[in-house]
């Protein structure tokens, strides 16, 4: 995957200064809530395959193995996504925006900010909504373990939270590049040059 070419404008001062420490907390926000995504993976698998094996040669079913499975898969897909929009690592199909001018191709990267925002905004207030009535109502799901619902939506809502703040920190960046570049921008930087001012 490509880099930012040097010298293209993608925020004042290039991300150092006063946006440098907020950009490397950012970046580590990342780093973190994709090693806890990979421990979720790692957790699910073993409680599914602990379930298995205990089925099938204990005859004994593991308690509430749909419930926990379920809130770590919310843990293993939710919390990489800022990841993944910092590498904009996301599928595009790019068949028709590569046939486009430079000058469209930048402000297309503002488009897709802005929808990606517009669809992120809800998703993510609802899902506070979710995690605040979880805390206080201290509602949990039926079964042996009795496992409270709150650790799945406190989840759902901080990966939506940060996924936010890095869409809105792309389209600031993505403004800037149209902007600064006169609309004739390096097109196809693929992540977030901040990544790389914080790694």
């Amino acid at each position: 995957m490509g880099t930012v070419t040097p010298g293209k404008p993608v925020l004042p001062g290039n991300g150092r200064g006063r946006f440098s420490s907020p950009l490397k907390l950012l970046a580590g926000l990342e780093t973190a809530f994709i090693a806890i995504a990979a421990v979720a993976i790692l957790g699910m698998c073993v409680y599914i395959t602990l379930g298995i094996v205990l089925r099938t040669f204990v005859r004994m079913q593991i308690p509430d193995e749909v419930v926990i499975v379920g809130d770590l898969m919310i843990g293993a897909l939710i919390l990489p996504l800022a990841y993944v929009a910092a590498d904009r690592g996301f599928i595009a199909v790019e068949v028709i925006t590569d046939l486009l001018p430079k000058a469209a191709q930048v402000w297309l990267n503002v488009l897709a900010a802005i929808i990606g925002l517009c669809a992120v905004i809800p998703i993510t207030y609802a899902g506070y909504l979710a995690m605040i009535h979880a805390i206080e109502s201290g509602n949990y799901f039926f079964g042996i373990l009795e496992v409270p619902e709150w650790p799945g939506r406190v989840a759902f809502f901080a990966g939506y939270a940060l996924f936010f703040i890095r869409l809105t920190v792309l389209f600031l960046q993505d403004v800037w590049t149209a902007i600064g570049s006169g609309g004739g921008g390096n097109s196809n930087k693929t992540h977030d040059p901040s990544w790389e001012e914080a790694a």
